[in-house]
């Protein structure tokens, strides 16, 4: 039963390197992904490895000393299941039932192991010691640093603030909370209760080749519970950013978010991407007023940099004027006497179609934005020296295929 018993472990172990080394590969595969799982993955395809080889070599153990190789092989596979994935555990199921076979087969040595029985017993408190010290390392590993991750402070961005991580940088323009998105066929319509939480966002790869992007996590808490949502609402016609980004480029749209109505005035932070774990977006709370810089190199210890702030209409009178862009699109831009902002938006497709608008944009971040819930309307300005960029989401009431999107250039008047 010994022999038997060793044989069946070492072959255990053998395949358990197979399933750890197929655990390791998810777990790459998931952080190619970005995937929040993934350190788990390969933390335990590590420990899955560690522990199949343990088990072998107690296998090969047991054979000469069945008494320290059935304390080997037991302690290295209850490690191996807790700590070495799902394929792994299976196997090591089989481990177990191959040191209850050794240790049961021993007695008929049990005569013979009478008068070394010292030398026995420091031989299984060395055969314990090795598969424990290898759980806490392992079990360290997996799970210490992902809670210490997660106790570590978050680094906090704000409204018109770029973050960075590894393959991305992000930048939040504007957020909006709507109880609808689309018109027509393509019209999403929030549950009772619920809202639309939408991120304008620009997300840019600053990695050597493409890379997916997706959206992150979105957290709150309501009523002392905290809340994470991790899937994101796809909407016909509204650009997204998610999906595969070529490296130096970027992609601006909407990140969209179902939340309850009772969330979109709670503090909110969005992490805005898996690989953003020490960064994150925190909307409905104010934002530290930070004074003026005299430098434009950012520190290179800080994951965020600051860009330019909202455009208060008493401070920006070089703003008013007329615009136009490349396909004659014009956009005229004028003070208001409360101090505010008033626009009159003029919109021209390829094929001739047109589209109007005209109303009072408010401050938001470092960008000035208009919202027209009837005409499911989100037209936001950000402003570049003579230019402004207009991002629309929506229909805007505006004619087929006609988009407000474009840079439009000052015209100098004469």
């Amino acid at each position: 039963m010994i022999k038997a018993g060793g044989i069946l472990a070492i072959i255990a172990g053998l395949l358990g390197l197979v399933a750890g080394v197929v655990t390791l590969v998810m777990g790459g595969l998931g952080e190619a992904l970005s995937s929040d799982r993934a350190g788990l993955a390969v933390g335990m395809g590590w420990g899955g490895i560690l522990f199949s080889l343990l088990v072998v070599v107690y296998g090969a153990i047991s054979l000469a000393k069945p008494r320290a190789g059935a304390v080997g092989l037991a302690l290295s596979a209850i490690a191996g299941i807790v700590l070495g994935g799902m394929l792994v555990a299976v196997l090591m199921m089989l481990v177990l039932v191959a040191a209850v076979m050794v240790w049961l087969g021993r007695n008929k040595t049990a005569a013979a192991d009478i008068p070394v029985a010292n030398k026995h017993g420091r031989g299984m408190a060395v055969a314990a010691m090795i598969p424990v010290l290898a759980a806490v390392l392992v079990g360290g590993k997996v799970f210490g640093s992902k809670d210490g991750a997660a106790a570590s402070d978050a680094q906090i961005a704000y409204i018109g603030q770029t973050a960075h991580a590894d393959h991305f940088d992000v930048t939040v323009r504007a957020v909006h909370f709507l109880p609808t998105l689309g018109q027509g066929i393509g019209q999403e319509v929030a549950p009772p209760g619920t809202l639309f939480a939408v991120f304008d966002v620009v997300v840019r790869c600053v990695d050597s080749k493409s890379r997916s992007y997706m959206p992150g996590d979105l957290l709150v808490e309501i009523d002392g519970k905290p809340l994470k949502f991790d899937r994101s609402e796809i909407i016909f016609g509204l650009d997204s950013p998610i999906g595969n980004i070529n490296p130096m480029t970027e992609k601006a749209g909407y990140v969209v978010f179902k939340i309850p109505a009772a969330a979109a005035k709670l503090p909110l932070r969005w992490m805005p991407a898996r690989a953003f774990s020490k960064v994150q977006f925190a909307f409905n709370v104010q934002a530290p007023v930070a004074a003026p810089s005299t430098s434009a190199v950012p520190s290179p210890a800080a994951p965020i940099t600051p860009v330019d702030s909202a455009i208060p209409a008493s401070a920006a009178t070089n703003l008013a004027g007329r615009y136009v862009d490349a396909n004659g699109s014009s956009l005229e831009l004028r003070p208001s006497a409360n101090g505010q902002w008033e626009f009159t938006l003029g919109v021209v497709s390829a094929n001739g179609n047109t589209g109007d608008a005209e109303g009072v944009l408010a401050g938001n971040g470092n960008a000035l934005s208009y919202r027209n819930t009837e005409l499911d309307c989100l037209l936001t300005f950000r402003t570049n020296n003579n230019s402004v960029e207009v991002a629309q989401a929506g229909a805007c009431g505006f004619g087929m295929n006609v988009i407000a999107d474009g840079t439009y250039k000052k015209q100098m008047s004469r």
